[in-house]
């Protein structure tokens, strides 16, 4: 056992350790087999990808209108972390006009990256995670290139903007069920989807910078919960007292 923690330490790729105990690293199947009956370890799984899904409006579950301009006191100390794949900040759906100085209990960062517009008081923070190579067609960056990320967001806690409309159809008032809360944005998906290993990192990370809400809207096929990241994210954000909101998927009614 003794030379498989050492084989293990040499191919670790990533530590897991602000808000639990684990690591990533790039093991054989023999390897990983000795190491998940060693005592003290809970599980050993493959890092899978996943992939992007979508929201409903919140109008679906009767939320109420907020007027534009106006900001809850209380909502405003709510910060909802996304995991997603990126955001853009420039959009109306982000404008922080109105809003006071950053919750105190926030210790997250906004870092920075290729045409990536920078925080507001609205959206207070943002990461990247891409623990495996890079593509060479992906910029490595905050910015949203598919919209998914700024969708989400402004679904969640997306401020009110009026006269929001598709090329002059289904003209109406945007907001997000949240509308006064603040945002912090941790990228896991890029071009070629979303990886286990990055999803990790960020709720890693999101547990320790002080989020109120985690919400994921990314998904792929069943797995068992001591080898889903996604459960075992979701698990230890429960544990500090985190709200977690996942998506249910793209494939209904075929799954029901």
């Amino acid at each position: 056992m003794v030379n498989i923690v050492k084989v293990a330490k040499q191919s670790n790729i990533h530590s897991y350790r602000k808000s639990f105990n684990a690591f990533a690293a790039y093991l054989l199947p023999h390897d990983a087999d000795l190491l998940k009956d060693m005592e003290g370890i809970i599980s050993v799984f493959p890092s899978t990808t996943r992939k992007l899904h979508t929201t409903r409006s919140w109008d679906f579950v009767g939320l109420p209108q907020v007027r534009k301009g106006t900001h809850d006191t209380v909502q405003s100390n709510i910060i909802i972390g996304l995991l997603d794949a990126g955001i853009y900040t420039a959009s109306p759906s982000f404008n922080d006009e109105g809003y006071g100085p950053l919750p105190a209990k926030w210790i997250g960062t906004c870092d920075h990256g290729a045409n990536f517009m920078g925080c507001n008081n609205k959206v207070i923070g943002s990461k990247w995670y891409r623990i495996h190579a890079p593509k060479v067609d992906d910029v490595i960056t905050n910015a949203d290139y598919v919209g998914h990320g700024t969708h989400t967001s402004s679904t969640a806690a997306g401020s009110p903007v009026e006269n929001a409309n598709f090329y002059d159809l289904a003209k109406g008032t945007a907001r997000g069920g949240a509308p006064s809360a603040r945002i912090a944005m941790y990228k896991v998906c890029w071009s070629d989807n979303c990886y286990d290993i990055d999803i990790l990192a960020a709720f890693d990370d999101a547990i320790h910078d002080g989020v109120d809400i985690i919400s994921l809207s990314v998904g792929g096929s069943p797995q068992l919960y001591f080898q889903d990241a996604i459960a075992i994210g979701s698990f230890h954000a429960d544990r500090k007292g985190i709200v977690m909101t996942c998506s249910a998927g793209n494939e209904a009614p075929l799954l029901c």
